[in-house]
């Protein structure tokens, strides 16, 4: 049975992906900070091969006990995250320092411990779920996009570095996909704000992103719309359309 360790996984991707893989049969270890969603998302998945570790990834401590508990995976999904907004010099040290260890830091020590041992088995899989916003520039949502942007430069660079040895790592970069992560952070008037067609589902990112990473794909953009269109984002005018589109309402 091959394993899979998955963060951020009581919502979201993270918990689209854990269903998508329960259904393949794989077993799971479901890392996640909040123990009442976590334990909901468990009851919900009703999967007798997985388990929950309740971990704060925002502290370094927490990843060390992650992998000093979970043997090597076959497969690692970096996917915890949360939406971190405010105008230039509103973000506070806390929130910032947060942002930067949980999804960017800590993942990086995650992978960073479970890399060589994949390596030395020649075997396993490491994906990243980043965002559209590491491509594009995103005013108010500068922290944001510089530790996904960070993470994506890390990914992309770990894959070319390993392409040799029968181990790959996989950024996935999706744009606005239909999760509670918008709500969770103040921005749930972009629901009604976005257009329905800009919108993917988070099961179209899970079968996206594994097919990429199954073919050893250094990233993968889901959704046809943001592929194509991808081309364009230094574009002024899609800068301009992009700032529109994402600024009203926000503080």
């Amino acid at each position: 049975m091959k394993r899979a360790l998955i963060t951020g996984s009581s919502s979201g991707i993270g918990y689209a992906y854990a269903k998508y893989l329960s259904e393949r049969g794989w077993y799971i270890d479901l890392v996640s900070q909040n123990i009442d969603r976590a334990e909901e998302a468990y009851k919900t998945l009703n999967y007798e091969h997985s388990k929950i570790h309740i971990h704060d990834l925002s502290s370094l401590d927490s990843i060390t006990e992650i992998t000093s508990n979970i043997s090597t995976p076959d497969l690692v999904v970096a996917n915890a995250g949360i939406g971190i907004n405010g105008a230039a010099g509103r973000n506070i040290n806390e929130d910032i320092e947060f942002a930067n260890n949980l999804m960017f830091a800590g993942p990086i020590k995650l992978i960073e411990y479970y890399l060589p041992r994949m390596i030395e088995k020649k075997s396993g899989r490491v994906v990243i779920i980043s965002s559209i916003g590491a491509l594009i520039p995103m005013p108010k949502s500068a922290i944001y996009a510089a530790v996904k942007s960070g993470i994506y430069a890390y990914g992309r660079s770990l894959n070319e570095e390993i392409v040799e040895k029968n181990v790959s790592v996989t950024v996935s970069l999706p744009g606005y996909v239909k999760t509670n992560i918008h709500k969770r952070s103040g921005l749930a008037h972009l629901e009604k704000q976005i257009a329905s067609w800009m919108w993917v589902t988070p099961q179209q990112v899970i079968e996206e992103t594994e097919s990429a990473s199954i073919k050893g794909l250094s990233e993968v953009i889901p959704g046809r719309l943001y592929r194509l269109t991808s081309i364009f984002f230094n574009f002024k005018v899609t800068k301009m359309l992009w700032k529109f589109l994402n600024s009203r309402n926000k503080k």
